[in-house]
């Protein structure tokens, strides 16, 4: 079976996977999982207190692995949970777990700012049209896939 990959769908996906090692390989160096970054970057970002399902809403992750993570965390007593209005539980960060952010969150979430930053504003404006536009046609196409 022969078939042609579209020159600019490989580039894309050249450049998304070269996106993706390199996160793979920073999340490698401070010994972190995805999820345990998406988690922590979640509660830095929402802030404490936030519930699980917000950081669902937030992240890429299914509800079950940032579920098993978060348990992790507790267990590794970064995080605190503290029982809301039923069945919420609210997310708190522990003494260990701010330093924990500190160390292992927050240079990365300061080497992105850098790493935007030194992009033009124009240049940025124009990927974030592009990215916008393929997103949303991808999605389309996606939803049609479905309903076949």
């Amino acid at each position: 079976m022969k078939f042609e990959i579209n020159e600019k769908v490989k580039y894309l996906n050249n450049m998304l996977c070269e996106i993706d090692n390199l996160y793979q390989s920073l999340l490698q160096l401070k010994s972190l999982s995805d999820s345990e970054y998406v988690v922590m970057f979640a509660i830095l970002e929402l802030g404490e207190g936030c519930l699980q399902k917000d950081i669902a809403g937030s992240s890429y992750i299914n509800k079950k692995t940032i579920n098993s993570t978060i348990k992790k965390l507790e267990r590794e007593d970064l995080i605190k949970l503290k029982a809301g209005k039923y069945p919420n539980m609210h997310i708190y960060l522990t003494q260990k777990g701010k330093d924990y952010i500190c160390k292992n969150i927050i240079p990365i979430v300061e080497m992105e700012n850098a790493v935007m930053e030194s992009v033009p504003d124009d240049n940025f404006s124009n990927l974030v049209e592009t990215y916008s536009k393929y997103i949303k046609i991808f999605k389309e196409e996606v939803e049609n896939l479905k309903k076949k």
